[in-house]
């Protein structure tokens, strides 16, 4: 077993044309993330739609950063209950690998900077505490949309221009799961997000905008906006 697969990700994200990481994850500009951060979340998923991307946006969250934009490059994880035989199997790959620690260490070694850590932990389980919240950022990362839980809600509020959207707070450490996968196919919610999707999180929610069309959206989710305001004027109704 990987717990990165290359050549799975090109496969996946085969529409993209641009750069790539040495693992195959999308590198979308930084100019194009620059853009990005004056976009709303909702007139991104307007443009989202037009092109049939309507399961990318995902609601509902515990803001740390109500305040701020969030806007950075997936870098994914999925996490599963825990059975002995898996685990041991995800264990000795790490270790062959050259990875220490326990599997929610070994994905923020895969963040660099402008990258947001995504992770599916059916909504229930915590992932990391104010130590290795603080090794994403070191590591550059900008935030983090965990479909799970945190603790050291206090210190990791502390940690300046970092974003995090989460589900529950919680001061148990991580519990009975694994991870079988980094950057693979990752569901948040009612969204899916593969590795590389542009992360655009405003206070309403988060989108994950597909590669190749993060500049489409920051090129015309102004042209979005405008278009549903005069149609409102003319309907004579109020935003």
């Amino acid at each position: 077993m990987r717990l990165t697969d290359p050549e799975r990700i090109r496969a996946m994200t085969r529409p993209w044309r641009g750069k790539r990481y040495a693992n195959g994850r999308p590198q979308v500009a930084n100019a194009v993330l620059a853009r990005l951060q004056t976009v709303a979340v909702n007139d991104a998923c307007d443009v989202l739609a037009d092109y049939g991307f309507e399961h990318n946006y995902a609601g509902d969250w515990t803001v740390l950063c109500p305040n701020q934009v969030l806007v950075g490059r997936a870098v994914t994880c999925r996490w599963v209950p825990i059975r002995p035989d898996l685990h041991d199997a995800i264990i000795a790959r790490g270790a062959k690998d050259g990875r220490i620690g326990f599997p929610n260490s070994w994905v923020i070694d895969e963040l660099i900077d402008s990258d947001v850590l995504v992770a599916d932990l059916f909504g229930a389980i915590n992932l990391v505490g104010d130590n290795l919240t603080t090794a994403i950022k070191a590591n550059g990362g900008r935030g983090m949309v965990i479909d799970g839980g945190l603790r050291d809600l206090r210190r990791i509020k502390m940690i300046p221009d970092f974003c995090t959207y989460v589900k529950r707070i919680h001061p148990e450490a991580i519990p009975g799961v694994t991870m079988p996968e980094i950057n693979d196919v990752t569901r948040i919610g009612p969204a899916t997000c593969l590795p590389g999707d542009v992360v655009l999180g405003d206070g309403s929610g988060v989108v994950f905008i597909p590669p190749h069309l993060a500049a489409k959206v920051a090129d015309c989710a102004g042209d979005y906006r405008k278009a549903k305001s005069n149609a409102m004027k003319k309907e004579h109704l109020h935003p």
